[in-house]
């Protein structure tokens, strides 16, 4: 019903904007000790759906008035968009505190540029404060935002004697399902609002520079709970490379003292609206199995890439010892001296010393274990978000397990292998930061969590394949064509050196060229660069073909076809890669047991 006079307490009202916008409004009839009855009824008397039957709820918190000039365009520039891409991706219901500024008036905007990704956008608010069209009008009154689709009115006079019941239609929306907080600015009621969120556990993303209430969090977490790095950080342990934060008992105002102890804050300094979407779309989803796969992947990954770096790193210095050996042999056959004399015993020495160090701590395998799971659990969260309605696994005898299931039982089977490793030797650190971890491309706009279409499987998994295997080629091609110019520039430096009767310096010349040999081995360049160009061309001619396909052909059926060659392709180059990777530790475990043998069969002597 519309009515001219003002909303009738308990009924649901249309209010007609002057933009053409009509919103469903509702006054309650009660007091905010029965806000939670209230947010029930004033739920169900818009239209929506009360309880554990709702879905997720993005609360934007904070300043109205307040909120201006260089404030207000970064939320404007970050939060809106920010807001708009997380609902769309996640069909969440956003509220907020409904007036014509501030927050309110950016999330409104958001809605009328994203129309599709914000159908529902509360506004709740106390009604003696208030203006709108049919209403009461006058000085003082803040006006309703016109771009809403439905408005909680509160039977209050006062700013802040909302709080209460907003924070109830928020539960009552959600029921079980997440809710995330964003806060820009803001003052006393948008603290009040914080502090609630911090009691219930909900996530609260404090948008930096934007002033009020936001700023003074972002100062007081940095001040009471970040960790602050030493100015000669470098040169100390990692435990003493950071100060510890200032006590939290120090905040003398009793509320933020509260927030800052028991709140889950997120600081957003960046000004990548799409960055801030994705991470509200991963805490709006409740996929839990689906979020400790990308913990897994984060962690084998993180840790293989460590891994990888130390044992590149380890063969270099071994390769460097043994140059450096030969050329202070030479010296000291020219000059003599104790000093190189005792040079030259102890290099081969520590070149033992440091491959014993290399084999006990088995930093090539665990990395080739460590990369390999990393890289299935990636497959299998992506089998599981292409096809959630077709995925399955078989376990536990007889019994079919689908969906989260089915993703728990496949990830459990890839922990279990990796358990039988020599990668389960040594601490396996989880890793600790933002999810899903940024990659590249496509997938760093990726939420990690949605269902993916045939498009957007295409886009962020085989597009960004195609992009990492280019890269890597193109990086792996480069350090052939420096390792073989250094081989072979040895090799001619050589026979220059020969050709000037100084051939006990040869010696020399064959070793910097057997080393830059040996570490082009070490890095299996070659059948890298084969296994990748294959790869990719396989994954460029599956995805020729779908796109060759017409509209009417790209049924279901040919998308799990899709899928399925897609990861058939990767798990075959995996596969290889694998292979191909311990056949070359072996190789390289057996002759650098030959150099330790000689090099104590030398000292001995």
């Amino acid at each position: 019903m519309t009515v001219d006079g003002g909303l009738v307490p308990g009924q649901p009202t249309e209010i007609r904007f002057a933009n053409g916008n009509h919103a469903v409004a509702y006054l309650t009839d009660s007091s905010a000790s029965e806000a939670d009855s209230s947010a029930r009824e004033a739920v169900g008397q818009i239209g929506l759906r009360p309880g554990n039957q709702g879905g997720a709820v993005l609360l934007a918190s904070g300043g109205a008035d307040g909120l201006a000039g260089a404030s207000l365009a970064r939320a404007s520039e970050v939060l809106g968009p920010a807001i708009a891409g997380a609902a769309k991706v996640t069909g969440s219901i956003v509220v907020d505190g409904g007036t014509a500024s501030g927050v309110m008036q950016v999330a409104g905007r958001a809605r009328v540029s994203h129309r599709d990704a914000i159908p529902v956008l509360i506004g709740v608010a106390p009604a003696g404060k208030l203006s709108y069209p049919g209403g009461p009008d006058g000085a003082g009154l803040a006006s309703l935002q016109e771009d809403h689709s439905h408005f909680i009115l509160a039977d209050a006079a006062e700013w802040g004697d909302e709080t209460a019941l907003m924070m109830a239609v928020v539960q009552s929306l959600a029921g079980d399902a997440p809710v995330v907080v964003t806060l820009a600015g803001g003052g006393p009621v948008a603290r009040s609002e914080v502090l609630h969120a911090a009691r219930c556990g909900w996530p609260v993303f404090v948008l930096a520079g934007t002033g009020g209430v936001a700023d003074s969090l972002v100062g007081l977490w940095r001040a009471h709970r970040a960790d602050r790095r030493r100015r000669a950080a470098i040169l100390l342990p990692p435990r003493f490379r950071a100060k510890p934060p200032t006590p939290v008992a120090a905040i003398s105002d009793p509320d933020l003292r509260e927030i800052i102890t028991i709140a889950d804050l997120r600081l957003v300094t960046d000004t990548d609206p799409s960055r801030l979407a994705r991470r509200l779309a991963w805490e709006l989803q409740d996929e839990p199995v689906l979020k400790r796969g990308w913990q897994k992947f984060a962690t084998y990954d993180k840790l293989a890439s460590r891994l990888r770096k130390t044992f590149t790193r380890t063969q270099g210095v071994v390769l460097t010892l043994g140059v450096t050996a030969t050329l202070l042999a030479l010296i000291h056959g020219h000059t003599g001296g104790a000093p190189l004399h005792w040079a030259v015993v102890a290099i081969p020495i520590l070149t033992a010393v440091v491959i014993a160090i290399a084999a006990r701590n088995a930093v090539g395998q665990r990395w080739v274990m460590l990369r390999a799971a990393a890289e299935a659990t990636k497959a299998e969260i992506f089998r599981y978000r292409a096809s959630k309605g077709a995925y399955a696994a078989t376990a536990h005898g007889t019994r079919k397990l689908t969906g989260q299931e089915g993703l728990a039982a496949r990830i459990g089977a890839i922990d279990a292998k990796l358990m039988h490793t020599q990668a389960s030797n040594e601490p396996l650190t989880p890793y600790r930061g933002e999810l899903p971890p940024r990659m590249y491309g496509a997938a760093s706009e990726d939420d990690g969590l949605s269902a993916l279409d045939a498009e957007q499987y295409l886009r962020i998994r085989v597009c960004d394949q195609l992009t990492y295997y280019h890269g890597k080629i193109r990086g792996l091609s480069r350090s052939r064509q420096i390792l073989q110019a250094l081989a072979i520039a040895s090799g001619g430096a050589g026979a220059v050196i020969a050709a000037a009767g100084l051939e006990v310096w040869v010696g020399l010349t064959s070793g910097v060229a057997a080393a830059a040999l040996a570490y082009l081995g070490y890095l299996q360049v070659d059948n890298t660069i084969v296994t990748y160009n294959q790869a990719a061309a396989n994954l460029d001619n599956i995805q020729s073909d779908w796109y060759a396909r017409s509209p009417s052909a790209r049924t279901p059926e040919a998308y799990q076809e899709l899928i399925s060659g897609c990861e058939s392709v990767l798990t075959t180059e995996l596969g290889g890669w694998v292979q191909q990777m311990n056949d070359a530790l072996r190789e390289i475990a057996a002759g650098q047991a030959d150099t330790v043998e000689a090099s104590r069969k030398r000292n001995s002597s």
